[in-house]
């Protein structure tokens, strides 16, 4: 049985940490289903009163395996109910939470560890597994690795690796024992403890782990309402890492104040299925997602029937839709599952112009949030540039500003958030007005919307000495619909460099339809018609730029690139840093493009 003292029970407002909330919607929710897993294409059930007593008995087991209040454990595995699982049960025993992205490398997994000070990793399965045991013996903090999914484990043995399953049995054989510990330790909970790690974004360098505590963490949970839009029985998809700050909240906040059913997708393969079958309500994830769900239904137009195609560029131009127009919005949304979406969220201060103004026709708000792991939400402002659509910032309690130089400066509730290294916190630099520097070049629009221009970092010089911020000259690259991503940077003579990703989708289908002879995606790159194609891209993006922000050298990465990929960061954008080091040697070959 749940236990909830009648002093928690008398009045929410007064619950401390996030486990003392976590645990009270679970006694309220008893055997209703708290979230939902695809695993081999069926959706399988976690009740609140399982994932209560799992929690509890993962927790013991931590305990059991010598663990101490203030101690770190990691989480390195896709968005599994264990993953929410082993994250509740650290934080209700006192211990602090720390997760990694899934795309990690064993290098990034590595230094994220040691960083940490992580005792105990829990890892998904033997992919994830090889990882540590690849860097373990420079975490010299390190003492247990737990396997979620031991399948192809069978015959593996090493002490310090164990399973989940025996930690579970473990963990029950001391609730049996101690019945009351579990909550007794959620009861001793504070609001100044920490609660979980949340790695930045490291883009330009190695990411830093920023501490949250819980006063501060449950203060945003409580907080997003009035944006947020959720409703009782509303679904949730959680599309993006938990590991990532703004999906831990948005997930944290759709189950624990809201009767909000959480979806997990099987893998990022089956994400568009998962979320035609689940048409959830709300929807964060990387600007790069939405950009895809536009993409994908063009590439389907484009093969549609005359009057389809007719009625689809109709929909998109009204200014006021008709009948036609409003049939042809709910067909779309349908067809992606967006039918019930009453709020998207990209979760970068630039999404694409285009990408916003194309979900605004299709009646679908979008969000563009500019955060970061220290700050939380800073930023939450409609991204279409529509006059109609267009509105004031949403509350979100935290100022911005810019600094003389063009530096994002943020101040909210946290007045000086800390970063975490093996225990010890340094604070993050903050101005002597309390103003903490993001580090981020940007402007802010009449509307507020934020628009990043670069790192502070990161500004080259061109060849008559003016500052050049790259992410200017990127995003003329992004608007084209064969380049999905590119990264700017210095080259010889004062000008500037690009590195392309290009669409592959997109240039594939452009290759089929124009009956051109290919077998893989280097030999599609080697024909002269595609780099004609990029030739005209690269000619059309520097024609929106000013003369001293144009591209004079560009190279296209010679491979397609994924998630998980290392030149990918883990909104699904170009790292900076992997990828200028990695393809520098491109810009020693003749020119190709």
């Amino acid at each position: 049985m749940i236990h909830v003292s009648a002093s928690l029970a008398a009045d929410e407002a007064r619950l401390a940490t996030l486990p003392q909330l976590w645990r009270r919607r679970c006694a309220e929710g008893g055997d209703r289903p708290a979230l939902r897993h695809k695993e081999r294409g069926i959706w399988q059930g976690l009740s609140w009163s399982g994932y209560f007593s799992e929690a509890r008995a993962i927790g013991l087991a931590m305990a059991e395996s010598g663990l101490q209040a203030g101690e770190v454990v990691s989480v390195l595995s896709d968005n599994r109910p264990r993953w929410l699982i082993v994250d509740m049960a650290a934080q209700a025993m006192g211990f602090v939470s720390h997760g990694m992205y899934p795309c990690s490398m064993a290098a990034q997994v590595g230094h994220a560890l040691v960083e940490a000070g992580s005792r105990v990793v829990f890892v998904e399965n033997a992919d994830q597994l090889m990882k540590v045991l690849a860097v373990r013996d420079t975490c010299p903090d390190l003492r247990h690795i737990v396997v979620l999914d031991t399948r192809g484990l069978s015959r593996f043995t090493d002490a310090q690796v164990s399973s989940y399953d025996e930690w579970l049995a473990r963990g029950a054989q001391a609730v049996a024992r101690e019945p009351a510990l579990f909550d007794n330790r959620i009861d001793a909970g504070t609001g100044e403890q920490i609660a979980f790690l949340a790695a930045t974004a490291g883009s330009t360098g190695p990411a830093r782990l920023v501490a949250r505590r819980q006063h501060d963490f449950l203060r945003e949970v409580r907080a997003v309402s009035h944006w947020l839009q959720l409703r009782p029985g509303d679904r949730a998809l959680s599309i993006t890492s938990l590991a990532h700050y703004g999906e831990r909240m948005l997930a944290q906040k759709a189950m624990l104040m809201h009767e909000t059913l959480l979806h997990l997708p099987e893998n990022g393969a089956t994400v568009f299925n998962d979320m035609s079958e689940v048409e959830p309500h709300v929807l964060f994830a990387a600007p790069r997602f939405f950009e895809k769900l536009q993409g994908t239904t063009e590439l389907f137009m484009q093969e549609a029937v005359p009057v389809a195609r007719t009625a689809y560029a109709s929909c998109l131009s009204a200014h006021r839709p008709g009948w036609l127009q409003r049939r042809t919005q709910a067909r779309i949304r349908s067809a992606l599952g967006l039918r019930n979406v009453r709020v998207a969220l990209a979760s970068g201060a630039s999404s694409p112009a285009q990408v916003a103004d194309w979900f605004d026709a299709i009646g679908i708000p979008l969000l563009d949030c500019y955060g970061m792991a220290e700050a939380g939400f800073c930023r939450i402002v409609p991204a279409s540039r529509s006059m109609e659509t267009a509105s004031a910032p949403f509350e979100t309690g935290t100022q911005l500003k810019l600094a003389p130089d063009g530096e994002v400066l943020v101040r909210g509730a946290i007045p000086r958030p800390g970063y975490w290294l093996r225990g010890t916190l340094s604070p993050a630099a903050t101005l002597a007005d309390g103003w903490l520097r993001t580090g981020d070049l940007g402007r802010v629009d009449e509307h507020g919307r934020v628009r990043l221009l670069g790192r502070v970092r990161a500004q080259t010089i061109g060849a008559r000495g003016e500052s050049i911020s790259p992410e200017i000259a990127e995003d003329a690259f992004r608007l084209s619909a064969y380049i999905a991503d590119a990264i700017v940077v210095p080259a010889e003579g004062g000008h500037s460099a690009a590195l392309l990703a290009l669409d592959e989708e997109r240039i594939r289908k452009h290759a089929q339809q124009q009956r051109l002879p290919f077998t893989d995606y280097a030999s599609l790159l080697g024909l002269p018609e595609i780099t004609a194609l990029i030739a005209a891209q690269v000619e059309i993006a520097n024609g929106r730029l000013p003369e001293n922000h144009r591209v004079r050298t560009i190279r296209v990465i010679p491979r397609s690139l994924h998630q998980g990929d290392e030149e990918l960061t883990p909104a699904l954008r170009l790292n900076r840093r992997v990828v200028a080091s990695r393809y520098a040697d491109l810009f020693t070959e003749p020119l190709g493009v």
